[in-house]
């Protein structure tokens, strides 16, 4: 149900349903109880409640919505101090909760704010204003929906129905503010220049098959090559005709894009840097219209000037932006039931505990040519689907593990055993196979995945990911 509704006599502005957010909704979510980070915090949560909530809900103008604003930035300075003391899977839910929380009010606050001035119901945005420098009029529409992103993007918005009231005052405000872009044909959108460079021969490839069925893939799964290996790599061509990420080409449009991100309002997580094993990598958040303006989109710098790389990688997109995730489907292969974890498999000691999924984890990898993933295993079975360029894709099996020099503890403690030293495109030098000299022994199979193509990387198979063009892939784990 929408925590939001629209005025039934002029179509335009909002008004809060009280009985959907009650005053007390944000203190009442058990199993998550915000109680425990303390009954001060917990006091100044209950305060700003009543302050942004109350008066809303009982059709009064609100005299303390500057104050509130800043109790809510003291809140949430207090909970991101405590979402970065350790590693986010130790961070205590109360704290996240109190993040998320603390920004829907604030987001609320804000809004209100926008209502009791007048300004929502005559403010139509302009797509070009869209980015870090939004005019005065509009600015607070981005203040809204980045504070709502980054509750998701740092918390994940614990406790009940948060993350149906973020989407829903998100869809409301974008559906208020400025027509959807209906359905069009790929000659209205503007389109990426899909230049591939750098494009290797292929001598060792990937075997592929046409529109292969679940039982045939099945059948796949359980013929084993090597005795104790498993399942070996496959290409499965044409069977994604039907996403309209593909049939319609949507995904390929800056333009399309931008509307189903607030017209590149929404925050995103990027890694800067080549490679996350490289010196100078880093993460950061910004807009996804700044990503398409400094990455992505043709510039006038000359040819042979290389900008910075950055890669929106392994972020679960979809669930932050439901919208995009109509636009796709989880392939059937996905629920396909893999042969177990023998014995003798070469990593089996550290897959043999993983946690059994209920439904696929699904991933985006979006960005300019030359990003990469380096060498490196997941402990999940991957198809992985090309929407937009290709990609270059080197696999090894679990037999070349000793061949490819696995990484251990880095300097916080952190196990980087499922990483290797190699870096693949520098291993044509002499100064790299004197380093590991092993390496040049090791067998592999490779492919260029172009559109339309699933590649099934089996669990625990070493994979190197190179984007030869700008690149839009989707990853399904699965077990």
């Amino acid at each position: 149900m929408p925590m939001f509704d629209p005025i039934e006599n002029d179509g335009q502005t909002f008004r809060i349903d009280c009985n959907l957010v009650p005053q007390e909704f944000l203190l009442t979510d058990s199993g998550a109880d915000i109680t425990e980070c303390g009954d001060e915090v917990t006091s100044r949560l209950q305060s700003r409640c009543s302050d942004v909530l109350g008066p809303i809900c009982n059709a009064k103008e609100s005299f303390f919505l500057e104050a509130n604003l800043l109790q809510c930035d003291a809140l949430l300075m207090l909970a991101n101090e405590e979402l970065h003391v350790f590693p986010f899977k130790d961070v205590r839910e109360c704290w996240r909760r109190l993040f998320t929380d603390v920004s829907i009010i604030k987001a609320i606050n804000i809004t209100w704010a926008h209502i009791l001035e007048g300004r929502l119901a005559n403010t139509k945005l302009d797509p070009a204003t869209a980015s870090t420098a939004d005019s005065d009029q509009d600015k607070w529409f981005s203040d809204v929906v980045q504070q709502l992103d980054m509750a998701i993007i740092m918390t994940g918005a614990p406790g009940s129905k948060r993350r149906e009231y973020i989407e829903e005052l998100l869809r409301l405000l974008q559906q208020r503010t400025r027509p959807n872009i209906p359905n069009k044909g790929m000659d209205e959108y503007l389109q990426f220049k899909l230049i591939t460079r750098d494009v290797p021969n292929i001598k060792y490839p990937i075997e592929r098959v046409s529109k292969m069925t679940v039982s045939s893939f099945e059948k796949w799964l359980h013929n084993s090559i090597t005795p104790g290996l498993g399942p070996s790599p496959l290409i499965i061509t044409d069977s994604l005709e039907h996403w309209p990420a593909l049939s319609n080409h949507f995904w390929k449009s800056p333009s399309y894009l931008l509307d189903k991100t607030f017209d590149g309002r929404r925050l995103i997580p990027i890694e800067t840097g080549r490679s996350y094993v490289d010196e100078g990598w880093g993460q950061k958040i910004i807009s996804f219209k700044d990503y398409l303006d400094h990455f992505l989109l043709p510039s006038t710098a000359p040819p042979d000037f290389r900008p910075e790389v950055a890669y929106l990688a392994q972020h679960d997109l979809f669930n932050q932006i439901p919208s995009l995730r109509a636009d796709i489907s989880i392939p059937d292969y996905c629920f396909a039931t893999p042969p177990p974890i023998l014995p003798d498999h070469p990593l089996a000691a550290k897959l043999e505990d993983q946690k059994q999924l209920e439904v696929p984890l699904l991933n985006a990898w979006f960005g300019p040519a030359r990003t990469i993933s380096p060498l490196h295993t997941d402990p999940y079975h991957n198809v992985l689907c090309q929407v937009v360029g290709k990609k270059y894709v080197r696999l090894y099996s679990p037999l070349e593990h000793e061949r490819l020099y696995p990484r251990g503890l880095d300097e916080n403690g952190i196990d980087m055993g499922n990483t290797s030293q190699i870096d693949v495109e520098e291993m044509e030098t002499d100064e790299g196979e004197k380093q590991f000299p092993l390496f040049a022994g090791a067998r592999y199979v490779e492919t260029i995945l172009d559109e339309g193509d699933c590649l099934y990387i089996p669990v625990g198979w070493w994979h190197y990911v190179r984007s030869l063009s700008i690149s839009f892939s989707v990853s399904f784990w699965w077990n």
